[in-house]
């Protein structure tokens, strides 16, 4: 296993191994992409829009449900960045994500 120094870890966590965009509806996974797990997801473009702010709706499928819950179509505010340890994350029509690698 690799050992990294504090800053090492902390890039690492950050998404310092790529993104990827999750298009509209589309779903991003360990199937497609063995090993990687997304630690970061931001809400890019939002459909849901009350006339004040827009969400996206983002699914997610927690790596370790004891330390971060799985997410069921949660609304994401646009422009928000939220954190966890995911195995699959998924996008509502219309919603654009950008989830980065960790």
């Amino acid at each position: 296993m690799d050992k990294y120094n504090a800053n090492e870890a902390l890039n690492v966590q950050l998404g310092q191994a790529g993104y990827d965009i999750i298009g509209s509806g589309e779903t991003v996974n360990q199937t497609s992409n063995p090993g990687v797990t997304w630690v970061a997801i931001t809400v890019l473009t939002g459909s849901t829009d009350d006339g004040k702010n827009s969400t996206g709706s983002i699914t997610a499928t927690s790596v370790d449900t004891d330390v971060w819950d799985s997410l069921s179509t949660v609304a994401v505010p646009t422009g928000t960045t939220i954190y966890g340890r995911w195995s699959v994350v998924t996008t509502a029509s219309s919603d654009i994500a950008i989830a980065y690698r960790g």
